[in-house]
């Protein structure tokens, strides 16, 4: 989906410079074209603020586990602590932006992964501790 609002953000704007260059061959299209990139991203932003108040793709670390949630709220793994085997986190910093990708191994089922965005997670660091405090690692 980023993708194609690239694609439709650079349609856009090879759509304004012929407007620019050449106003009668456009015949009124830039109007309808910077409508529906304004409806585009303003549906993106408007999923991404509905997504975080109603607290869903998150981690919930418990005494017991951790569980993972879908871009709809629903649970889409758990684990229990006394299921673990081991962690594995890999960092990846740039200039801009950093996460962690966080995967927990289990003893019989594949493992359960996630991205905990910013280079100095707090969520990193409680799931760590909170693994170390119920036994599950060293």
């Amino acid at each position: 989906m980023q993708v194609l609002r690239g694609f439709l953000l650079l349609l856009w704007i090879a759509l304004l410079v012929t407007t620019v260059v050449n106003p009668d061959a456009v015949n009124d299209n830039a109007a309808v074209a910077t409508a529906v990139v304004a409806v585009v991203y303003a549906l993106k932003f408007g999923w991404r603020r509905l997504t975080a108040l109603l607290g869903v793709n998150r981690c919930y670390l418990f005494t017991d586990g951790v569980a993972v949630t879908d871009r709809f709220g629903r649970v889409r793994d758990s684990v229990a602590w006394s299921e673990v085997t081991g962690v594995q986190q890999m960092a990846v910093v740039g200039l801009v932006m950093g996460c962690h990708r966080m995967e927990i191994s289990r003893s019989r089922s594949t493992p359960l992964w996630f991205v905990a965005p910013g280079a100095k997670s707090t969520l990193v660091r409680a799931l760590l501790d909170e693994g170390r405090r119920s036994g599950a690692l060293q």
